[in-house]
């Protein structure tokens, strides 16, 4: 039992706050899982990325200032809803990938607030014991299934996991833009190519020969014809699907692992906090608000889809096709 007599700042980790950020990393995962709308992921994965970047800005500045607001103890607690809140990030960014191509805007956000959060986690590291609130920095606790020192035992294992998502995910960035950049690249003299102009068939027997058909293959006019595009949106094609249960079941899991040691911390520095309507305030009550959207889609989602499987069907894309007549016509 802690004998300190700072307070948890309400702000970071009042009940409201911590509510909110389980609603919207649980709804989000369940709806990054079940949905095949790229809309209906992004709205909500772009409030939890602005939630996290604000979060982070807010942990920084509350510590740091001459004045501090906050305790290494908040700074851990920031640490751990902002942990839950990049994980979800990553799945659900990993999800609107295989959806679409156009998630160049949504992997710079996810790029920015990830960064945001790592210069945090340094921040609290670094300045462990003088971050803040010094007064009760000794003792500070977290928790992997038991509370341990946070500032003994808590500072090599986040110094250690830290320093691997850092290295990690700096490596995947720069792999990914890299390939962004040759890919672009590769595709400039291709477009030249395209412009060259092609010799007449007229000048050149040989090709005009090449590029005479036989009569008797029909040949389709000028005109529209329909080729099939997959799309993700289809019919139901059996009872359960499983691979969609085994996706749910570890995100249940790993959310309801990092809510447990949250709240283990919380009990084991405070263990006389009451969670009662007191608390309730407006500062509590807002973020709620947060969890709707990602709420009202998952529903959306599995309201059409439910549990079942579906598969990739086929839409109709209008293409224009020239025959070879018109070809020889237009060259002459």
């Amino acid at each position: 039992m802690s004998s300190c007599a700072h307070a948890l700042n309400s702000d970071i980790s009042g009940i409201g706050v911590r509510i909110s950020y389980y609603l919207q990393t649980l709804f989000l995962g369940c709806l990054s899982a079940r949905s095949g709308s790229l809309d209906e992921i992004a709205g909500a994965l772009y409030i939890l990325m602005a939630t996290n970047s604000a979060m982070a800005v807010t942990g920084l500045i509350l510590g740091l200032k001459p004045t501090p607001e906050i305790s290494f103890q908040d700074g851990v607690i920031i640490i751990y809803l902002l942990t839950m809140g990049w994980i979800t990030v990553i799945v659900a960014l990993a999800s609107c990938s295989r959806l679409s191509d156009r998630t160049n805007v949504l992997q710079l956000v996810s790029v920015i607030q990830s960064y945001l959060i790592m210069v945090l986690a340094f921040a609290v590291l670094v300045k462990a014991a003088s971050f803040g609130d010094a007064e009760c920095n000794q003792e500070a606790v977290a928790a992997i299934f038991r509370p341990f020192s946070a500032l003994r035992h808590g500072r090599i294992f986040g110094w250690c996991m830290i320093g691997l998502m850092f290295a990690t995910y700096t490596i995947m960035t720069f792999r990914d833009y890299t390939a962004q950049i040759k890919q672009k690249l590769q595709k400039k003299p291709k477009a030249h190519d395209e412009m060259t102009p092609q010799p007449s068939l007229r000048q050149d027997p040989v090709a005009r020969h090449k590029f005479k058909r036989s009569n008797s293959i029909p040949l389709p006019t000028v005109g529209t014809a329909h080729k099939r595009q997959p799309t993700y949106y289809g019919t139901p094609t059996a009872l359960v699907d499983r691979q969609l249960l085994v996706v749910l079941f570890f995100i249940l899991i790993i959310w309801a692992f990092l809510v447990l040691n949250i709240e283990l911390i919380i009990r084991s520095y405070q263990p006389t906090q009451d969670d009662s309507a007191s608390n309730w305030q407006f500062g509590q009550i807002l973020p709620m608000f947060l969890a709707l959207l990602p709420l009202i889609n998952m529903i959306s989602a599995f309201n059409e889809f439910g549990i079942k499987p579906t598969k990739r069907v086929y839409q109709p894309v209008e293409v224009s096709v020239i025959n070879d007549n018109d070809f020889e016509s237009r060259e002459k």
